[in-house]
């Protein structure tokens, strides 16, 4: 029989020989992209640390452990080379928390296997060859479940403060984290008091006291208080410039039409009340066009493969590259479409079974239609929002498989 240090060994085996084998490949190598979002990481770390201010769309957090190595007088590559590690590490130990979560949930065997699911989702690998936060940010939502689990399975209200304080972090990575921490605070509202008043009461203190000097900082440098000014230029460049176009009869390229380009012209605190009026003009007077751009938005994010694979070029001019370029992004597409399918069926189910579902899967399956809904405020992302539930997924999957056999039996 295995033990349990050495299916984690084995798991790093894996992880090591996978990453060079899918690099190998497909020439994926640690990729900085200048016109991307990956520049837009770099700049608001570089802001920090060279300016001591912070970026108007990129959180605290991300920039201080981004720029992290300017402490020590490192240059941007470093910075860059320093972002990508994190984001391996990241991924890896997303695994490894998988791994530890579903071996209570079924046998060490079947749970090895599931985390080598995991490792062989192509968005989620492939994301972390970039200057990107999604593998952090992915990262910090499974810590918080696995805290949940633990709360189940000791009953202490400690995991939970934590689980919150660390959601409270991540949404200083990306702002859309809110709306989980949100989400675990209302499912355990009647017994918040034994939350915030326990030894890790300070967690919380500080990482909401953290959101609040983000937002005050935000009001005081660009005249608002908000976390980031992210979600208003996305809604206004994507989802609100669709059903633009809709109701108009004409193409919508993102950052093309006249209303992205005259867009870009405006200070953040313009481009907020801007996308705040046009959200609310919307809604009111376009409704149907809006609801029919939401609804192209999740058929856009869903029906692609991953981008970052994608872009790769056979410049070594191997005679394999084709066959595997081909296959990672097959494979991509199909994980995303039925990863994405089953992820919400399995949600819904639950919910809608929520007398008989033990209520962690209930956490588990509201965070994934969180993040699945959410993410129609963009499109043309491909798979970019949608692998930070495929882990979810699979916890899930565990979660009912085990569900179904106590049923049937």
């Amino acid at each position: 029989m295995i033990s349990k240090v050495k299916y984690e060994y084995l798991l790093a085996i894996i992880a090591t020989i996978w990453v060079v084998f899918f690099s190998f490949t497909i020439q994926l190598k640690p990729y900085f992209s200048q016109i991307g979002d990956d520049g837009t990481y770099l700049y608001s770390a570089r802001l920090l640390y060279h300016n001591a201010q912070l970026d108007d769309t990129r959180p605290l957090l991300i920039s201080v452990i981004h720029g992290l190595p300017y402490l020590f007088g490192c240059t941007d590559n470093v910075i860059i080379k320093w972002g990508i590690f994190l984001n391996f590490l990241s991924w890896f130990f997303t695994a490894v928390l998988l791994f530890k979560m579903v071996s209570k949930i079924t046998d060490r065997k079947k749970a090895f296997l599931l985390s080598l699911l995991f490792f062989f989702c192509i968005g989620n690998l492939a994301h972390a060859f970039n200057f990107l936060s999604e593998s952090i940010f992915i990262f910090l939502i499974m810590y918080s479940v696995y805290l949940i689990s633990k709360y189940y399975e000791t009953a202490k209200y400690d995991y939970i403060t934590i689980a919150i304080s660390i959601l409270f972090l991540n949404t200083l990575i990306k702002p859309v984290s809110i709306g989980l921490a949100l989400i675990l605070i209302f499912s355990f509202i009647t017994k918040f008091n034994r939350i915030i008043f326990n030894k890790f009461s300070f967690l919380l203190i500080a990482s909401f006291s953290l959101i609040v000097f983000q937002m005050y900082s935000l009001k005081k440098i660009y005249g608002d208080y908000t976390i980031s000014y992210i979600s208003s230029i996305t809604y206004y460049n994507y989802l609100g410039d669709k059903a633009n176009c809709y109701k108009n009869g004409i193409d919508f390229i993102p950052g093309k039409t006249e209303r992205s380009k005259k867009f870009r012209l405006l200070s953040s605190h313009e481009m907020k009340e801007i996308a705040e009026n046009d959200l609310k003009y919307q809604l009111k007077n376009n409704t149907l066009n809006l609801i029919k751009a939401y609804f192209y938005c999740i058929y856009s994010n869903t029906h692609k493969g991953n981008y970052i694979v994608s872009e790769c070029k056979n410049e070594k001019e191997t005679s394999y590259f084709n066959f595997f370029y081909f296959l990672f992004k097959a494979v991509s597409k199909i994980q995303n479409i039925l990863f994405t399918i089953v992820s919400v069926i399995f949600s819904f189910y639950c919910l809608l079974n929520f007398r008989k579902i033990n209520t962690f899967y209930l956490i588990v399956a509201t965070f994934i239609l969180y993040v699945f809904f959410i993410s129609a405020l963009s499109c043309f992302q491909c798979d970019r929002f949608h692998i930070a539930f495929f882990p979810l997924l699979i916890i899930l999957f565990s979660g009912l498989m085990q569900y179904f056999q106590k049923k049937i039996g």
